[in-house]
């Protein structure tokens, strides 16, 4: 059983909403970002799948390696349509983003020495695993890799954080806190 555990299902006067791309460019690639990415794709017999992956963020594009065998790099060279999630549970900012991509295969299958993919994958491992991470990653440097990038179809990213509902959801006058919020949004816009 998971610990996570949301004591409403929303906050009346809750600052939940998209996130700012600062927000974004955080939650995406500081040190402390280690969230997994997961990766939607199609198979070859057209049944979706969805697999967890280690990412690196460089602002534009999702950055993810993957190994000789790894099914699901064949699976993007075949078909690049993918979606992406990434998802924090921590309440209260359980922040999220999500991307319809188009994979490009980068690099690969290529061993380690002089490669696109180490750079990448030495960053990802110190962020998931710790400064250690790069050296203990050497060990596999004559294993083949793909170096895949993942871009954002026409730049977009869909965000959430907090543990309110959006105002779409809602009937007119179910949440005029909410509605409220909006109208001064829209009257700061102007």
């Amino acid at each position: 059983m998971s610990e996570f555990r949301q004591d409403t299902y929303y906050e009346e006067g809750s600052d939940a909403g998209g996130m700012p791309r600062s927000h974004i460019e955080e939650f995406l690639a500081s040190p402390d970002s280690t969230w997994l990415l997961k990766l939607a794709f199609v198979k070859e017999d057209g049944w979706p799948m969805v697999v967890p992956l280690w990412y690196q963020w460089d602002g534009e594009a999702f950055y993810v390696v993957g190994r000789k065998r790894s099914g699901w790099v064949h699976d993007l060279a075949r078909n690049p349509q993918c979606a992406v999630c990434i998802e924090e549970l921590a309440h209260p900012r359980i922040r999220k983003v999500l991307a319809q991509c188009t994979a490009e295969i980068v690099e690969g299958p290529a061993k380690g020495e002089g490669s696109k993919w180490v750079p990448v994958a030495d960053e990802m491992a110190a962020r998931y695993t710790g400064p250690s991470g790069p050296e203990q990653l050497k060990a596999s440097w004559d294993w083949d890799r793909y170096l895949v990038r993942l871009v954002p179809r026409d730049g977009k990213l869909t965000t959430w954080q907090g543990a309110d509902w959006a105002l779409r959801y809602f009937d007119a006058g179910q949440r005029p806190d909410l509605e409220e919020k909006a109208r001064q949004r829209e009257a700061g816009a102007r």
